[in-house]
């Protein structure tokens, strides 16, 4: 199986100032760029001598605005896709680029989550979330100082997905033992080897998480990268992301993506402590604690409640996936210890 993965990664200050000399490299002559309206104002002055054949502002995140996209460029001869901004931006022009069979250049302007390098694109379909398999970027151009500006609630984001990846691989590795599931080590060690660092780092007492947004950005990128030779989101989504989609569909508290899974992680580090005593639930908390990022309920707006029954639901949300969940079973007084005893609630 042919493995593909960003060729081109650029990880610095005024990193875009490389876009150019890319897609000239990649022989690019009709490139289109896909951006929303506040980041254009931002990058206008570093892009501006580039000729794009076109600019297309994402409005909102769905696979009907990337088709729009497709049928107003009536699949022309675009040879190259940049998409410039956050998620939503990246997870339509991934759609565009693939529908389109042109290059994909991402080139993320938040450290928010791990879809600046992966392949596969993110939705809310009617309230509900939604996965769509793409091309991976061919190269990723991050700007620090453009992202270091962004808003810190979704660096810490970034953290929070970054860290989730301890558990989804104790998940995969799980599910190997357990149901004999294909493994993959080498996506595994991709995975998991950033998300440690980061969480080790983050807990000392002088740890800047915006001082260190290289490393963050490196771990997100590797994130990508061993989806794409897992072959699917298996290193980088558990148990946590289950209770994370559920918290979606439920249409519970106003967390983020990566804030969400972040809490999954402490939820499930506990379990995998408390039952296979292989885990540090504790290391988990103060890290994201360290950080800025919560770990509690209510900076979240859930109520205990709500984190139950998400809890609960995530045992019906992608059954083919097995994960601790379905290994262990945990019950509603399950759950409940596990709440009290991570502090997640009072």
């Amino acid at each position: 199986m042919e493995v593909k993965i960003p060729t081109y990664v650029y990880i610095q200050r005024n990193a875009i100032n490389k876009l150019g000399k890319l897609l000239e490299r990649l022989g690019s002559e009709n490139a289109v760029m896909l951006t929303d309206r506040i980041v254009k104002e931002i990058v206008s002055k570093k892009v501006e001598k580039i000729p794009f054949s076109g600019i297309f502002f994402v409005e909102r995140a769905s696979i009907l605005e990337a088709r729009e996209i497709v049928m107003n460029l009536g699949y022309g001869d675009i040879d190259a896709v940049v998409g410039i901004g956050g998620g939503k931006v990246l997870d339509v022009s991934k759609v565009v680029a693939t529908e389109l069979n042109a290059e994909f250049i991402s080139v993320p302007t938040t450290a928010s989550h791990d879809g600046i390098a992966s392949p596969v694109a993110s939705f809310k379909e009617n309230g509900k979330p939604v996965s769509i398999s793409t091309k991976p970027p061919i190269g990723v151009i991050a700007d620090t100082e453009i992202i270091k500006s962004c808003p810190k609630r979704l660096i810490h984001s970034g953290f929070g997905d970054l860290i989730s990846n301890i558990t989804a691989v104790k998940d995969w590795r799980l599910s190997r033992d357990l149901t004999g599931e294909s493994y993959n080590e080498v996506a595994v060690a991709i995975a998991s080897m950033p998300a440690h660092l980061m969480l080790n780092k983050a807990i000392e007492p002088d740890f800047k998480l915006e001082n260190d947004i290289e490393t963050l950005l490196r771990g997100l990128i590797m994130s990508g990268v061993a989806i794409a030779i897992a072959g699917s989101s298996r290193p980088a989504s558990g148990a946590e992301h289950k209770f994370s989609h559920a918290l979606d569909y439920l249409g519970f508290g106003a967390g983020t993506h990566g804030e969400q899974v972040g809490l999954g992680t402490i939820i499930f580090e506990y379990f995998y402590e408390k039952t296979y005593n292989d885990g540090n639930w504790e290391l988990i908390r103060n890290s994201l604690r360290n950080v800025g990022a919560p770990t509690r309920a209510e900076e979240l707006g859930l109520t205990k409640e709500q984190i139950l029954e998400a809890l609960i639901y995530a045992k019906k949300i992608r059954r083919k996936r097995f994960t601790i969940l379905e290994a262990i079973n945990p019950s509603k007084e399950d759950f409940e210890d596990a709440l009290k005893q991570t502090e997640i609630v009072d």
